[in-house]
């Protein structure tokens, strides 16, 4: 059976794309769409059925029909004039289609749509702006923090307008965000979205409102109510037609893997594989990731490494990162067991790297996209003063027309009003190429730099700095080694049988960083999963000790340092939410 399922792994590896459908509720099936399409023809130009076709596909995942409703809807604001509707939903679905194939062209479609939607106070626009914003940072950065602050932001919207269905969507969504971290408090999340879904009696929402709370149920080991919920996910998916046999399948296979049922698990994962086929690209990276660890806890160390790898392969050659840093510490623990130590190692080290440049990597990209915003508030500026200088001129040419005497006179200034209005066009045009230049001239800057860095150097090498680095990762990510407060170089080298300034000038060779920084980074990642367990609600003066500092202060500063917002702040994100 194991090698059957290998097999699949190999073909559907060469053969899968990465598509990317939005968890999000259609408007209706097939004859509802066709009967929209129909009215539509009788009125190419109603604003009201443009978007909701565009709207429609898509949340089906129909990409290309969904932008051309959106540019036809844009097309038809420009006729118009009504930015507040046209250009603003146009906006939001060219934004929100566009995740993976086109990151700055989604990031940039969104931002131009907050401006229309904050100068108009649309809190129903701003509701999709937000949550798509929130699925850009999950599925494109991987950043779940950016991503559950808009799904917050998305939430207060749905609030603000009292849509109760939109907020059980959202809810769903933030739960998913939990989920991928691991992070239990999720469930209470997900439990909403799932009370607000049965109490409505909508099937998309309750079918994905149910697929996540049985993930959580499975992550606490409540295996019974994981039963009762495959049975309805069953009978929603039977009645509905639903495309995530996959993601089911996964479900009953770490289900089976829970109970022990070894063998049910490996036939689930591999019906799970066969059925790939169009779903969303985190159900597919986390198949191999969940299929993979029970190959290497069942000691078939070298198919979990075939599996890894083609998760890998799979996951960086998708526009979507999700679970990217989950599999290559898995491969960590595999290659390890299988005695690739060089393997482990330099799996280990770009885990770790990883990890540690991703603040760095969240600073760099926010300056990208403050840039961006920049740009995009300095044309829509740009553009309402032209065309504000646009329409005066048109009354003065008015004015000029209804006070001309005579022929000589009414030909002077016809022909004045030509040569102004010619120099405003020219400076329009010279204006837009002066825009167009600087925004190519950035976007070469930033590839030249992209291009030109280049990895540091290190001062260590051979099997023994290996050996040393390898077993550091595993001391502090499995031993938590990083909670005691006394924690010097000298006590850690101790444990690992070398003396302090080796291991020291390992550390900073092989992750450019000092021994405190790289235990820091550590304490801050234990201290943000122990602020997120709402139902604990440990102090944080506990949080603090917990997780190894001794100072309130020092674990503030480090905590804003790292995050960007204070310990206190963040749990007061969540109790806001839950209050």
């Amino acid at each position: 059976m194991k090698i059957k399922i290998l097999i699949h792994i190999l073909i559907l590896a060469m053969s899968l794309a990465s598509p990317f459908m939005l968890r999000a509720e259609a408007i209706g099936g097939k004859d509802t769409i066709k009967a929209y399409l129909s009215a539509l023809e009788n009125n190419p130009n109603d604003k009201e059925l443009l978007k909701t076709i565009a709207f429609y596909y898509m949340n089906i995942g129909d990409r290309e029909r969904s932008k051309e409703y959106a540019e036809r809807l844009m097309a038809v604001g420009k006729l118009t004039g009504d930015r507040d509707f046209c250009e603003l939903y146009g906006l939001i679905v060219l934004g929100s289609s566009d995740f993976d194939t086109d990151a700055d062209s989604c990031f940039r479609n969104l931002e131009k749509a907050r401006i229309i939607a904050d100068n108009s106070d649309n809190h129903d626009a701003l509701l999709s702006i937000n949550n798509s914003m929130a699925m850009y940072y999950m599925f494109v950065h991987n950043d779940m923090y950016t991503a559950t602050s808009y799904y917050y932001k998305a939430l207060e919207d749905a609030k603000a307008i009292n849509d109760e269905r939109r907020y059980g969507i959202v809810l769903s969504n933030l739960s998913g965000a939990y989920l991928t971290m691991n992070d239990v408090s999720g469930q209470k999340l997900a439990e909403q979205a799932h009370e607000i879904a049965e109490k409505r009696g909508e099937p998309i929402p309750l079918y994905y409102a149910k697929e996540a709370l049985a993930h959580f149920y499975i992550m606490s080991d409540s295996l019974d109510r994981v039963e009762k919920l495959l049975g309805e996910i069953e009978e929603l998916h039977k009645e509905g037609g639903f495309g995530g046999e996959p993601e089911l399948y996964l479900l009953k296979a770490q289900l089976a893997e829970k109970r022990g049922d070894i063998s049910t698990a490996y036939s689930n994962y591999a019906n799970a594989m066969e059925n790939f086929g169009n779903v969303d690209g985190s159900s597919i990276s986390a198949t191999y990731l969940s299929y993979a660890s029970l190959l290497r806890r069942d000691n078939n160390v070298k198919a979990a490494i075939e599996v890894l790898e083609h998760g890998l392969g799979y996951v960086k050659s998708s526009e979507m990162k999700i679970h990217l840093p989950e599999i290559i510490k898995e491969l960590v623990y595999a290659y390890r067991n299988a005695g690739y130590y060089q393997k482990a190692l330099d799996c280990s080290l770009d885990y770790q790297a990883s990890q540690d440049s991703m603040f760095k990597l969240s600073r760099e990209r926010a300056l990208h996209e403050n840039r961006i915003r920049h740009e995009v508030y300095n044309n829509e500026r740009i553009i309402d003063e032209q065309r504000i200088e646009l329409m005066e001129t048109r009354h003065r040419i008015m004015l000029l027309a209804v006070c001309v005497a005579g022929i000589l006179m009414l030909l002077g200034l016809t022909y004045f009003n030509y040569r102004k209005k010619d120099r405003l066009y020219r400076a329009i045009v010279s204006q837009n190429r002066e825009y167009m230049s600087r925004e190519q001239l950035l976007l070469e800057r930033i590839e030249k730099a992209d291009k030109t860095k280049s990895p540091g150097s290190s001062g260590l090498s051979g099997d023994k700095a290996d050996d040393l680095m390898s077993r550091f990762t595993v001391l502090m990510s499995e031993h938590k080694l990083f909670t005691d407060p006394s924690i010097t170089v000298g006590a850690v080298a101790e444990k690992l049988s070398t003396n302090r300034t080796y291991l020291s000038r390992a550390i900073n060779d092989s992750m450019g960083k000092t021994f405190t920084q790289v235990i820091n980074d550590y304490r801050i990642r234990e201290a943000i999963s122990l602020i997120s367990d709402l139902d604990a609600n440990m102090p944080l003066k506990q949080v603090c000790a917990e997780v190894g500092f001794s100072s309130l202060s020092t674990f503030y500063t480090t905590f804003q340092a790292t995050t960007g917002m204070t310990p206190a702040r963040y749990r007061a994100q969540l109790r806001d939410m839950n209050g």
